[in-house]
């Protein structure tokens, strides 16, 4: 049947690359990392949105350490900023944009 429909052709093999490019992520799969399929919500477009323009910008300057480092210091930032808000001290917006800066 799908050799008859070349539309049906087509999703088979789409559907066939993406079975395996997933499984190629998931095993390491060596030779094949320019084929990984790796799933990413929202939040992956989010965290790239925060750091351009940062060390970070290049995802080959990017670890777990460091990406850990860097939201849990800004984390830290707004807990703080939050605090003296709560006992009326007021900041300048450009204050309250936490960025990765080393």
């Amino acid at each position: 049947m799908a050799e008859a429909d070349p539309k049906q052709k087509m999703a088979l093999v789409f559907r066939w690359y993406l079975g395996l490019s997933s499984r190629w992520a998931n095993s390491g799969e060596k030779g094949r990392e320019m084929d990984y399929q790796i799933w990413a919500g929202p939040a992956m477009g989010a965290f790239n949105d925060w750091v351009r323009n940062t060390y970070l910008s290049e995802p080959a300057a990017r670890n777990a350490s460091v990406v850990a480092d860097e939201i849990l210091s800004g984390a830290a930032y707004f807990l703080r900023v939050r605090q003296a808000e709560a006992q009326g001290i007021r900041f300048d917006s450009r204050l309250l944009d936490y960025r990765p800066s080393r």
